[in-house]
């Protein structure tokens, strides 16, 4: 594949932590200063959008320009930071107090949440949070069906069918989208693929854009359940430069096509795209322990081809004279 699609701003980049890949919920750190940084920054980012949307919606512009210059003029007096301004319903009182918790030692933050669901027992992103604090992978996935069901309860029936592809560039709307990822990458990591996959394609069906990149788990999925006739329309989605997508391109050809010469091509291409993944799936590398896999990866070095292993070894092994195939043409 050639590049990847823009505005996915959640998509594994260089550096950037993996997306899509199912992981196990964890227990919070006693500690602020062990949760990771990349969540911080999201939810900041997120927060100065709320606050940016309620500045700009107690303005009267005449035009564009005007919303520009107001812009301009109100990060030029504020240090390039968008003044934060205090909430006002319920709701936006809750939400602060879930801010506050993401950043806050254990104990602190079970109290904020629970502050949080007084004020509004449909903050979906309290739920998210004590999803993320469970203890064990059952009560994370009941903690995030809650998430989910205050997601569609607070936002209502009409935002669906209204608003649908659409869903990732509405503030109100996100805390819902990253329900459904929580939800999905859980019951994924549980044995249920198959309401995973219904998950990942409702995400898709929300985003078209994919800005949590759930293709690159989705498509996992499909293959693990040789759903091939949905995977082969999912690649043809998204133009896509990560080895994940160049790999079980190549895959699914041979599945579907034995040693064609399209199948042959899209090997080569996935060989190109990073040169690694056939020392680790064909076991000449040795794996980290799952541990120890890496949390952050770099397109074509040995990160991204761990992380794509970790997840893709089944594939291969399930299917009969893949990895012997691979091993013709990784020489």
């Amino acid at each position: 594949m050639s590049t990847r699609k823009k505005g996915n701003d959640e998509k594994p980049t260089a550096g950037h932590r993996r997306a899509g890949r199912p992981v196990s919920p964890r227990k919070r750190a006693e500690e602020p200063e062990e949760v990771p940084p990349a969540s911080f920054s999201r939810m900041e980012i997120e927060q100065q959008m709320a606050d940016l949307s309620k500045l700009m919606a107690d303005q009267d512009f005449e035009n564009v320009d005007e919303a520009k210059d107001f812009l301009r003029n109100l990060l030029e007096d504020n240090d390039g930071k968008i003044p934060h301004r205090q909430p006002e319903t319920a709701a936006e009182k809750a939400q602060e107090l879930i801010f506050e918790a993401i950043d806050a030692p254990d104990r602190r933050a079970r109290k904020l949440i629970k502050d949080a669901l007084k004020l509004d027992p449909d903050c979906v992103d309290a739920y998210i949070l004590l999803g993320e604090m469970a203890d064990s992978l059952p009560d994370a996935i009941a903690e995030f069906r809650k998430a989910v069901a205050a997601g569609e309860r607070s936002l209502g029936a009409d935002v669906f069918e209204e608003d649908r592809g659409a869903f990732w560039g509405m503030i109100e709307t996100r805390p819902y989208m990253r329900a459904l990822r929580s939800l999905a990458t859980s019951v994924w990591n549980y044995g249920e693929v198959d309401e995973a996959v219904q998950l990942y394609q409702e995400i898709l069906s929300l985003n078209p854009g994919d800005n949590q990149g759930v293709r690159y788990a989705l498509l996992d999925a499909l293959l693990l359940l040789r759903r091939h006739d949905e995977a082969a329309e999912l690649l043809d989605q998204f133009d896509d430069s990560m080895a994940n997508w160049a790999y079980n391109e190549a895959l699914l050809l041979f599945r579907t096509e034995g040693r064609s010469e399209n199948a042959i091509e899209a090997l080569e291409t996935a060989l190109e795209v990073n040169e690694f993944v056939p020392d680790y799936l064909l076991g000449y590398e040795p794996m980290p322990d799952p541990d120890e896999i890496p949390d952050f990866i770099s397109f074509g070095d040995e990160t991204e081809a761990i992380s794509y292993v970790f997840g893709a070894f089944p594939l291969w092994a399930a299917t009969p004279g893949a990895q012997y195939w691979l091993s013709e043409y990784a020489e």
